[in-house]
């Protein structure tokens, strides 16, 4: 469960019910003047996928639509596997960018035009998922090319680097994803970042696949060692123990708690990135918001993605969660993003409504029950699915503005 869908836009059930979803996500109070949201206002977001970066032409689309629905803070994947939707010294040129001038920096403009807009933006990036095609990328610079072994491993000891995307697609996974568990995967995420935040006026750094596919993932070598360091043990012994290994631990009992200590130290990778993105940030002299889309059951999160993202929330790591609450149902919807307000954190929580999958009034029901329930904003999945509604941006200004909104429950942090 990511952010790739950027194809499948479906046919509405109704088009005057996807206005009054428009209207009733966006139509706010505006403002006149450019910049940031102020603190309280509520965040009404769009996710917007790295093949609408394409030309400039594209990039000024983005911030016209987004303008006149009244949106005013953009999720913007500018890195989708591995590569860069903007000028980069340590990841190769977007393939999708090949067709356009050497010069044109599509960060750089969406900066400029949201900015200029009253628009926020967010650097989006894939974490830790860096390749899916089936050709494997060509640049000598991308990371699956430079740093093979960067790529998890399975406990089987299958390299995700060999798997075709047929097996991807029986196993679940989206694809290759990096070793969370590997120092130097760490240390090239953070200097992403940083570079990021250099180069670019970005509002936002916006976190996705920041988390494991699946538990069976993460015996490459500089993982095990890292871990044996710590605990003495390799883990790969862990998964078939014979009787001398069972003799030299003390019994199965230790084999046990070995096991729940291994997934718990692989959960505690992904929480150790995310809490040194945190810290780089805080010293980058900006006030730069941190925020992750994330698995919206929590039991699903914690267990088979390795995700604590209600730890991240608890230690003031993110400055927002968006539970991606992508469900058809709505009942499943209300239940995950209400477990989500119920963490106890002062942090912000904003619902991750889909709109690809199902028909607008579903959307729209799913957007009252969560603002009943007291979220912070409101993010939909995705820009592609909003475009090229024929005439719906001059249909949803036609819909009265809503009642001001009631300030959030905390503004954003002091200094950020």
């Amino acid at each position: 469960m990511g952010h790739d869908k950027s194809d499948g836009t479906p046919v509405l059930k109704s088009a005057p019910a996807f206005f009054m979803l428009m209207a009733l996500l966006l139509l706010a109070p505006g403002r006149a003047a450019a910049g940031p949201p102020p603190a309280g206002e509520e965040t009404r977001a769009i996710w917007v996928v790295r093949h609408a970066l394409t030309t400039p032409g594209r990039v000024d689309k983005i911030v016209d639509l987004s303008t006149q629905v009244n949106a005013n803070t953009l999720l913007v994947q500018v890195r989708g596997r591995g590569d860069a939707y903007y000028t980069s010294d340590l990841a190769p040129r977007a393939a999708d960018l090949e067709a356009t001038a050497a010069d044109f920096d599509p960060l750089a403009r969406l900066c400029a035009k949201a900015h200029a807009a009253g628009l926020e933006v967010h650097a989006w990036i894939n974490v830790y998922l860096v390749w899916s095609a089936g050709a494997p990328p060509r640049p000598a610079l991308h990371v699956v090319n430079a740093h093979p072994d960067w790529i998890s491993v399975r406990a089987d000891g299958r390299r995700l680097a060999e798997m075709l995307p047929e097996e991807f697609k029986e196993e679940k996974f989206e694809g290759m994803y990096l070793a969370p568990g590997n120092p130097d995967v760490r240390r090239h995420i953070r200097e992403l970042v940083r570079e990021l935040v250099a180069r670019y006026p970005v509002d936002g750094i916006h976190l996705d696949y920041v988390r494991y596919p699946d538990p069976t993932v993460g015996y490459d070598p500089h993982t095990r060692t890292a871990f044996e360091r710590e605990f003495g043990v390799d883990p790969i012994r862990l998964e078939q123990p014979d009787s001398a290994f069972l003799d030299l631990l003390g019994g199965a009992d230790r084999i046990a708690d070995l096991r729940t200590r291994w997934i718990e130290w692989k959960r505690e990778q992904v929480t150790n990135l995310v809490r040194d993105l945190r810290h780089d940030l805080d010293l980058s002299g900006r006030k730069i918001k941190l925020t992750a889309a994330v698995i919206a059951d929590q039991n699903a999160a914690l267990n088979r993605y390795l995700q604590d993202w209600p730890a991240w929330l608890r230690e003031d790591l993110l400055d927002a969660a968006i539970p991606m609450t992508y469900s058809p149902s709505t009942p499943i919807v209300e239940r995950q993003i209400a477990a989500a307000m119920n963490l106890p954190t002062k942090r912000q929580i904003w619902a991750g409504i889909a709109v690809y999958n199902q028909g607008a009034r579903d959307a729209c029901d799913k957007i009252r029950k969560a603002r009943a329930l007291g979220v912070d904003g409101i993010a939909l999945f995705s820009y592609d699915a909003l475009l090229g509604r024929s005439g719906y941006a001059r249909s949803v200004r036609s819909w009265a503005w809503r009642e001001p909104t009631e300030p959030t429950r905390m503004a954003w942090r002091e200094g950020r």
